[in-house]
């Protein structure tokens, strides 16, 4: 890949970092996701792109909660980070937290999470 010379721009770190996951440079999308954050702590995109790189690809799952909660207090309406830190609560075995997610995710019109509270949440409430 090219040397991309930088500004401050969280803007440009963002999308270095979007190249960088296609290319599936996944440290590297870290760091430009990072960066980006550093120049702009309010970025919920950021934050959330940064979660999903930790969570689905690098196994870093509490790392990936960490940026999905912080990307929700940025954003309340966030759905995406709602439904993937679900996914992530999921992972960890925390069915209680998930189903909490999942419920805002679909409230919040993420028509996925109505599927898996379906399939995880209802047996949950049962039991």
């Amino acid at each position: 890949m090219k040397k991309y010379k930088y500004t401050n721009d969280p803007e440009e770190y963002y999308q270095n970092g979007l190249r960088k996951y296609e290319y599936k440079d996944f440290s590297g999308a870290v760091s430009d996701f990072s960066l980006a954050i550093k120049y702009n702590d309010n970025f919920p995109e950021a934050y959330f792109l940064r979660g999903l790189v930790y969570g689905k690809e690098m196994h870093k799952y509490r790392k990936a909660i960490k940026d999905f909660t912080k990307a929700i207090k940025l954003k309340s309406d966030y759905a995406d980070a709602y439904f993937n830190r679900g996914v992530t609560h999921r992972i960890l075995d925390d069915i209680k937290r998930a189903c909490s997610d999942w419920k805002k995710a679909e409230e919040l019109g993420f028509e996925s999470a109505a599927d898996l509270n379906k399939r995880y949440c209802l047996k949950y409430m049962k039991n």
